[in-house]
């Protein structure tokens, strides 16, 4: 006799149907995920872009107010007439206000006026804190080196302090003259004060004012990308630690990284592929190829070098 068995059961998968329904989604997956990449790493720039238009519009605000773009006081004994008590603050610092940090700017301006070196100024025990606060204003979403607190930074050995993405542009110089291996304008600028950019730390000597942008606003780079893993000069509030030169090649990355060797890295870099955004004088962001011919990279860093410039 015949067995039957009752329901409508139907066969299962065969191993080899099984096996190419998995290729095919591992397939999908394969073509979908570069996709997905690349979507998430568009939103990231353009987040970072929004941060350094943020920046931009604030440094501008500060200029329009005070007639001069923001200043950074250097914590040494350089430059012509230097205070005699200098407190190290950076642009970055002097624009919380515009940025909507009127309380951490509060802060800080009790030591304004007090000497560095001394222990005073951004090394008072009474701004510790304040030099460890983290502003995702200051952070760029496609580099993590930012987001953590670092004792490693110049000036700052042992001391945490927090870091910024975000460096405003000194020109060509030259940093380190002939130390360094990348090529630049000379002499080294920091010890005249007449550098050919927009930031640097003696500005409190020489402010810059948007009239003395002779090539041009648009044509005027004035705060760019990097990446503190490869700079230790990244402190986010400090005079020596927010500035950057285009004397080396946009996007340099030494392999292993040197943050330390300040001569060769205080450039502009980023984790975007491909190149880095910049805030020009004119507040518009733009993307800069990391292919950019260097002497028009140069140029765009200068405020009056009368240079021919005409952007891809």
């Amino acid at each position: 006799m015949r067995s039957e068995t009752s329901g409508s059961g139907r066969p299962g998968f065969t191993l080899v149907e099984l096996l190419v329904v998995l290729s095919i989604i591992a397939a999908l997956m394969a073509l979908l995920l570069p996709a997905v990449q690349a979507s998430r790493e568009a939103a990231r720039r353009n987040h970072c872009q929004n941060n350094l238009k943020q920046l931009g519009l604030a440094a501008l605000q500060h200029e329009s107010m005070q007639r001069q773009l923001p200043i950074s006081v250097s914590p040494f004994n350089e430059g012509p007439r230097p205070w005699p008590k200098r407190d190290g603050r950076g642009w970055i610092l002097t624009v919380l206000p515009h940025l909507g940090q009127q309380a951490l700017y509060d802060q800080f301006a009790q030591v304004f006026g007090t000497d560095f070196l001394s222990g005073g100024g951004l090394r008072d025990p009474s701004v510790a804190q304040a030099m460890q606060t983290r502003l995702s204003v200051l952070q760029c979403p496609s580099d993590d080196s930012a987001r953590s607190l670092s004792t490693t930074q110049w000036n700052w050995e042992g001391t945490p302090v927090a870091l910024t993405n975000y460096k405003g542009s000194i020109g060509d110089n030259r940093m380190g003259g002939s130390q360094s291996m990348h090529s630049g304008s000379e002499p080294d600028c920091i010890s005249t004060g007449k550098c050919p950019g927009l930031f640097y730390r003696l500005t409190y000597l020489v402010p810059v004012q948007i009239a003395q942008i002779r090539d041009g606003t648009s044509n005027t780079l004035m705060i760019g990308e990097d990446v503190p893993e490869h700079n230790a000069h990244s402190t986010a509030f400090y005079a020596n630690g927010d500035y950057a030169s285009t004397y080396a090649p946009l996007n340099f990355f030494p392999d292993p990284p040197r943050p330390r060797d300040w001569w060769d890295v205080m450039s502009f870099r980023s984790r975007h592929p491909g190149g880095a955004s910049f805030c020009f004088a004119d507040g518009a962001v733009r993307f800069l190829s990391q292919g950019i011919d260097h002497a028009l990279y140069r140029a765009l860093s200068t405020k009056a070098g009368r240079e021919p410039v005409s952007l891809p």
